[in-house]
């Protein structure tokens, strides 16, 4: 399914995906017409009124009539459609998508002590290894973090939980990002360390204990950086 090749539409799909990803078009933003958009893209018209018309069918943009085309507010509401190719989301949902987190990766890092096999394990002392050795490198980081993550979901063996991450990538690798870029590395060593451990004794329990003090530190740390950032006269990000 991800080795189709992709159409005209879902080359235009995927550039205004781009766009509302690094926020060059934000929330109540009108976006680029048809016609811009066919010119920059080099594609037909129809290709980028096909690609427009399915963002407002999920909800992602809004026409209006001889105005244009807004994007709307994102709410995670809409990423569990398993219809969406692609996830957006707003950097105010973080806590949303970290509560939704401890209630998916609790019990997937658990599972994954029971049945993981010696593969899953190899995999993750790589993406280990690698977020240890890009700590200076933020995308490589958020990289190897998001298959930390990605390599426990799979290592359960249960192929709902296999699903769900997989309609969710887009977020994830989303959300990996602007965490440390919130947070940055060192918080997120120590407690991936303590969830690789437990995975290789087996020790599903400790495993479990350790994924959800790793995801509420770092829920914690959001709500004081979120609850400063709404005190502020001035946000720097907005």
């Amino acid at each position: 399914m991800e080795n189709r090749k992709l159409n005209t539409s879902d080359i235009v799909y995927k550039a205004i995906e781009e766009k509302i990803l690094k926020q060059e078009w934000t929330q109540g933003m009108k976006i680029a017409s048809e016609n811009q958009l066919a010119q920059d893209l080099g594609v037909s018209r129809i290709s980028v009124r096909e690609a427009i018309e399915k963002m407002v069918a999920l909800n992602v943009l809004t026409k209006r009539q001889g105005e244009g085309t807004f994007v709307n507010e994102l709410s995670p509401s809409i990423y569990l459609n398993n219809l969406i190719p692609m996830i957006l989301l707003e950097k105010d949902n973080l806590i949303d998508i970290l509560e939704f987190r401890i209630l998916m990766e609790v019990d997937s890092a658990r599972l994954c002590a029971e049945k993981c096999d010696d593969d899953t394990i190899e995999f993750l002392e790589e993406c280990y290894e690698e977020m240890c050795n890009s700590k200076d490198e933020p995308l490589n980081f958020t990289y190897a973090d998001y298959n930390f993550h990605m390599g426990i979901a799979r290592g359960t063996g249960n192929s709902l939980i296999i699903k769900v991450n997989s309609i969710l990538t887009d977020l994830w690798k989303f959300h990996q990002q602007e965490l440390n870029r919130y947070l940055g590395p060192d918080g997120g060593l120590h407690g991936h360390k303590k969830i690789l451990d437990a995975i290789k004794e087996r020790d599903s329990e400790l495993a479990a204990l350790f994924m959800r003090r790793h995801i509420e530190r770092t829920l914690t740390e959001i709500r004081s950086i979120k609850a400063v950032e709404k005190d502020s006269p001035t946000d720097g990000n907005r």
